[in-house]
């Protein structure tokens, strides 16, 4: 484990499915963490890689579930892409995303022939072999690969589901070609966030259940995490970990202990 270090943070930036709820339910404590951070006049950000959902969508989701956040308080990975597409003006894009997350790129040129990079986020069912082999044949053309996020999968009430990670991963060894990361653990994803809270690395705190993303995100930007053993966790991630965490807690219920 990293060494403790006794500084009080700033920020959290805290991960949504798996920290804050899972399978379509707060986790325990949860609700009540967040309203303690927000008494203690912590900064809050609430970071995902969820690509379905807009920020407003998602906004309306945690409202729904009891928690006092804000919309712009939160970040995912789709925000992260259209920030990254608006820094290069005139830069074409075919996009395989839900309709809904299409919508949100409403601004950026589409191009399903010849565009300047194919955008993959959640497709769901739309990943099947014609699209997937018509962006690859894009890829070939010239075409560059943005993944919103490379998770390899997810939970639902129904189950585990393939993530577009998956998908990324086949159009990437298909193609030779290496995807732009757009969310956790990308160092774009964290700048934009810490830049939103004008707060430093060593001001911030990442709070995550996924060592992959949120751990190794918070370790290549140089600040302390801490792991919570729900959602996505497995105890023998810590047996030969890919980052390391500065703390590991059952849940983010135990929190309000440490600050």
């Amino acid at each position: 484990m990293q060494e403790i270090s006794p500084t009080r943070p700033k920020a959290f930036l805290i991960d949504m499915d798996g920290t804050l709820y899972f399978k379509g339910e707060p986790c325990p404590g949860a609700i009540d963490v967040v309203n303690y951070l927000r008494r203690e006049n912590y900064q809050l950000r609430f970071l995902t890689n969820t690509t379905a959902k807009t920020p407003k969508m998602l906004h309306e989701q945690m409202q729904a579930l009891g928690f006092d956040i804000y919309e712009d308080e939160i970040f995912n990975a789709t925000y992260a892409c259209l920030q990254y597409l608006r820094s290069r003006p005139g830069a074409s894009c075919h996009f395989m995303v839900d309709d809904a997350v299409k919508a949100f790129f409403k601004e950026i040129p589409v191009d399903d022939e010849a565009p300047d990079f194919v955008v993959v986020g959640d497709y769901g069912e739309g990943f099947d072999f014609r699209a997937l082999n018509h962006a690859f044949r894009l890829l070939m053309n010239g075409a560059e690969l943005i993944a919103l996020q490379k998770n390899l999968y997810w939970f639902s009430t129904e189950g585990m589901f393939l993530d577009c990670g998956a998908f990324v991963t086949l159009l990437e060894a298909a193609a030779g070609k290496t995807a732009t990361v757009m969310g956790k653990p990308s160092e774009t994803f964290f700048k934009i966030a810490l830049e939103s809270l004008q707060c430093s690395s060593s001001e911030a705190v990442v709070v995550g259940d996924d060592i992959t993303s949120d751990i190794v995100g918070a370790e290549n930007m140089k600040m302390r995490s801490i792991l919570v053993k729900t959602g996505k966790f497995k105890p023998n991630q810590l047996e030969n970990p890919v980052a390391k965490p500065t703390w590991v807690l059952n849940s983010i219920a135990e929190l309000p202990n440490m600050f």
